[in-house]
């Protein structure tokens, strides 16, 4: 009777905190369907009394959303494609080999965590603007296709692989490459899932670096775009705002539901390390 009693509770806390953290998507839905007249209304409506639909529309052509869809593909799918590569690359590379300095080479990396990204961000500036890549999509992805976080990430997953395994497979004649991308990237993919799912919202959402490094609106990613919106009138037109937020929410969700089962998979694995 005591089990049964601490599954419902366990049950309803559950639920509690699940209905807690889908409030706000509820509310972004719903709002977006919303008349600006109605979402500034006290006491406020829980559903929309008309819906109407053609915010959708209306903000996608007032801010030729298509364009701003695609700078943020352009930035976010090669950024996340190099930095699983070559962070897993290092991982490997400090999990497996032995080098000179390779142990104070990657407390150093990890220490460079604890530095706030503010920190970074004038000589990150400079950096990219002297090597040519100020106000072009290629100064979002090249200088950001590696990351200290992916690397120790991915290392620690490696390192549950036997090294036996590693040494018969260089025996039969299997070089360095052929060893990470036939066994190491196969037995690791779990954490690689995970891995894309967080760095994607991780790029598809940022905002800072395109404030300083884009100039030409042509070229603004979709998070640069909706904190620019309100900037465009006098009246801020909340129900385009909330419809172009969760326009902007579609790729990120659509992944992680197609993924989730590895994402989950691959966090889980991480969870009993060791």
């Amino acid at each position: 009777m005591n089990m049964n009693a601490s599954k419902v509770a366990q049950t309803i806390v559950l639920w509690t905190i699940g209905i807690l953290f889908l409030l706000p998507l509820y509310w972004l839905f719903v709002s977006s369907l919303k008349s600006d007249s109605e979402i500034t209304r006290f006491p406020p409506t829980y559903w929309p009394e008309t819906f109407v639909w053609s915010n959708f529309p209306e903000i996608w052509e007032q801010l030729n959303f298509h364009v701003s869809f695609s700078n943020s593909f352009i930035v976010s799918v090669p950024t996340v494609f190099l930095t699983v590569l070559f962070s897993s690359m290092a991982g490997y590379a400090f999990s497996k080999k032995r080098f000179l300095g390779r142990e104070a080479l990657f407390t150093f990396l990890i220490a460079t965590m604890t530095v706030p990204p503010t920190v970074l961000l004038l000589p990150l500036y400079f950096i990219i603007t002297k090597m040519g890549m100020f106000d072009s999509l290629i100064g979002l992805i090249i200088p950001f296709s590696v990351t200290v976080f992916a690397i120790f990430f991915t290392k620690q997953y490696i390192d549950d692989i036997p090294t036996d395994m590693l040494e018969a497979a260089k025996v039969d004649g299997s070089g360095d490459f052929r060893t990470f991308f036939t066994i190491i990237i196969p037995l690791i993919r779990p954490a690689l899932t995970a891995l894309i799912i967080i760095d994607f919202v991780q790029n598809w959402n940022s905002f800072t670096m395109p404030l300083v490094l884009l100039q030409s609106e042509d070229k603004f990613t979709i998070p640069l775009k909706l904190a620019l919106m309100s900037q465009d009138t006098v009246a801020t037109p909340w129900s385009k705002i909330l419809a172009a937020n969760l326009l902007s929410l579609m790729p990120v969700l659509i992944l992680f539901l197609a993924m989730q089962k590895h994402f989950v998979a691959g966090l889980m694995a991480g969870s009993v390390k060791g």
